[in-house]
This record gives structure tokens, C-alpha cells and sequence, in this order.
């Protein structure tokens, strides 16, 4: 059976948690789950020989975002559908104790600060930054009432968008946001969790820092540029 409590498949957990995941296929060795909110088609299988026959019946052309949480399966979707581009990351998921609030002040960002967070984030489309706005997802932070930088929770679920302005840098702000965007996903009775390329170093620090745990394998998102 597919374990959805499986680290790497807690993008899966979250959509059907909340209500936003229709399961399209569910069988002893695959399932393939589609979240409303974000559009992303989520499968969690191991095995290619029944991953992309699945997907081959499922995804049609008109998938444009995708996440598989088995690495050797992802690779060979990209490869298969077409898509433009790619993110092989490890997942990381929090399963400690409430942190502290990390010394700064929060609040939730609304359409006012949405030409601020436009200026300094270029990791999503604005089209996605403002849904993740509208929803109520991203928390701006101040120390002594200056704003510091800013943190959110991507469509589907995930922690990311972590930006802190330059002048405010190495000074832990960053993972001052990161404790409380933890501090709010756990009051909501989610388990925190999030993907950093393999690659990144610093943000792969700074995880392990703040006490996430590392996914042992990669999970693969990739989708189609407009």
C-alpha cells in the first residue's frame, strides 16, 4: 500500500487533508491525486512500468504541473510528457515541538503589499504570487517595526517564497520567518514541510538548522512554461 505519511509523499497528505485532492487512481501500488487549488497532478509510485502507463491514461496534454515523489519515475516523466522544466529536490518536514516565535513580528501580507512582494520575488509567476497572496499565505516579518523579509506556503501546501531583504541578511531573520511559518502551518494541525533543490546548500543548511528532517530520496516537480 502507498504510504502517504512517507515524507516524500506529504505534498499528497496535505491536499487530502484540507479537502483540495481528488484521488484520480488509488491502488495498492500507485496513486495519483489532483489538487484543486494548485492544479498540480501528485503521484507517489516506485515503479516505472506502472507509473507511466498511469500517467500515459491520466495527465493528458493539458497537464502543466506535475509532482512524482519517487526520483527515477519523475526523470522519466519529464523525459516523457514534454515538460519544459524541472525541480529534483529533497523534502523536508518538521516533526518537533512548537518553536518560538524567533524575535520578530508577523503579519499576513494582503493586495496592498502585493507590488513589494512583485519587486523582490521572481521564483513564481505574479499570476501564482497573487493567488498565494489572496489566500492568505504569506507572512511579512519586522524587527523593531522594519520590515525584514517574508515568507509563504505555496499553492499546494509546502513552506517556500522565503525572501529577506539584502541589508537585513546574515543576521537570522530567515529563520526567524521559517519558525513562524512552522509555528502557524502546526496551529493549523499540519505537519510543516517544504522542498529545497538538491543543489542549494545554504537553504539545505538551514533546514537542517532549524531541527526538518531530510527526505532520504529526491522527489521531482516539473511543469510546462506558458
Amino acid at each position: 500500500m502507498i504510504d502517504i505519511g512517507r515524507m516524500e509523499n506529504l505534498g499528497i497528505e496535505r491536499v487530502l487533508r484540507r479537502g483540495s485532492g481528488e484521488i484520480v487512481v488509488s491502488r495498492d501500488d500507485a496513486l495519483l491525486v489532483r489538487d484543486a487549488v494548485s492544479g498540480a497532478y501528485m503521484l507517489a509510485c516506485t515503479d516505472p512500468a506502472v507509473g507511466l502507463p498511469l500517467l500515459d491514461r491520466h495527465i493528458g496534454p493539458d497537464c502543466s504541473l506535475l509532482m512524482v515523489s519517487d526520483h527515477a519515475l519523475g526523470l522519466a516523466a519529464y523525459q516523457r510528457f514534454g515538460f519544459s522544466e524541472k525541480l529534483e529536490c529533497y523534502q523536508f518536514a518538521y516533526y518537533g515541538e512548537m518553536p518560538s516565535e524567533g524575535g520578530i513580528a508577523v503579519r499576513t501580507a494582503d493586495a496592498g503589499d502585493l507590488a513589494m512582494l512583485l519587486e523582490n520575488y521572481h521564483m513564481i509567476s505574479p499570476g501564482e504570487l497573487e493567488r498565494i497572496v489572496e489566500r492568505g499565505s504569506v507572512l511579512l516579518g519586522y524587527d523593531a517595526g522594519r520590515p525584514v523579509g517574508f515568507i509563504g506556503e505555496h499553492l499546494e501546501g509546502s513552506m517556500g517564497l522565503l525572501y529577506v531583504f539584502p541589508e537585513y541578511r546574515r543576521r537570522g531573520f530567515g529563520e526567524a520567518l521559517q519558525k513562524q511559518m512552522i509555528r502557524r502551518t502546526m496551529e493549523k494541525g499540519f505537519i510543516p514541510f517544504g522542498q529545497v533543490e538538491k543543489s542549494n546548500p545554504a537553504s539545505l543548511s538551514l533546514q537542517e538548522k532549524l531541527g526538518m528532517t531530510r527526505s532520504d530520496n529526491l522527489i521531482v516537480w516539473m511543469w510546462k512554461e506558458p
